[in-house]
């Protein structure tokens, strides 16, 4: 039997199931971003109006695509380290993906009713709930080193068991902030996903974590 398989359920497979959502997902978030529809005698005068209008759509665009692509990259990142999958890993990472599955609809959401506060704390819900997600499928994975190497470094995991709760923290403090400002909540959306992109002196994040203590696992 492979090494990745564990009771018949294969890593690889759930890898390839979630770089597909993944991709479709990003893709759809595009779609969001019509073209003005206008006569060519309006064009010259309506079109630079139109297109300065979709800048809140244009916005919630950039800011979903980077918050996917964290979330791509620290599940490429996390399954170098889990090397084994089974049945709850599957369920897990499926619901994981249903929520993920959700945010072009709660960006479209955003990008169209950016000044209500419904539109702001379901966007940050469903973030935070997909982002709660991750936090489970690696606790899941590496207790008591379920389906990780038996020999990854503790202290590791539990950096990356504190790390990773920070962007869902943020976010339910967002929806907190709506209640007195809308504008510093999307502010606070813009910039969470920098804490994942921006390494740190003292503790590497996860993009460039290469301490010889955790192993190169690829």
């Amino acid at each position: 039997m492979s090494p990745d398989i564990e009771g018949g359920f294969s890593k690889t497979r759930l890898e390839f199931l979630t770089d597909g959502v993944f991709a479709i997902v990003m893709t759809l978030l595009v779609l969001e971003i019509a073209v003005p529809q206008l006569s060519h005698s309006e064009v010259a005068t309506e079109l630079p109006r139109q297109l300065f209008e979709l800048w809140p759509i244009v916005l919630s665009y950039v800011t979903s695509f980077i918050i996917l692509g964290v979330f791509w990259i620290v599940n490429n990142e996390m399954f170098r380290y889990i090397k084994r999958a089974n049945r709850t890993l599957l369920w897990i990472t499926i619901f994981y993906l249903m929520f993920i599955a959700f945010i072009p609809f709660s960006t479209a959401l955003l990008g169209e009713y950016g000044d209500q506060q419904i539109s702001v704390i379901i966007y940050a819900i469903n973030i935070t709930i997909a982002g709660s997600w991750v936090n489970v499928q690696w606790w899941y994975a590496t207790k008591n080193h379920r389906l990780v190497d038996s020999d990854l470094d503790s202290d590791f995991v539990r950096m990356m068991s504190r790390r990773l709760p920070v962007g869902p923290i943020i976010y339910l403090i967002a929806i907190a902030v709506s209640f007195v400002s809308i504008e510093t909540s999307l502010i606070m959306y813009i910039a969470t996903p920098l804490y994942y992109l921006v390494p740190f002196r003292k503790e590497e994040s996860w993009f460039w974590f290469t301490k010889s203590k955790a192993g190169d696992n690829s």
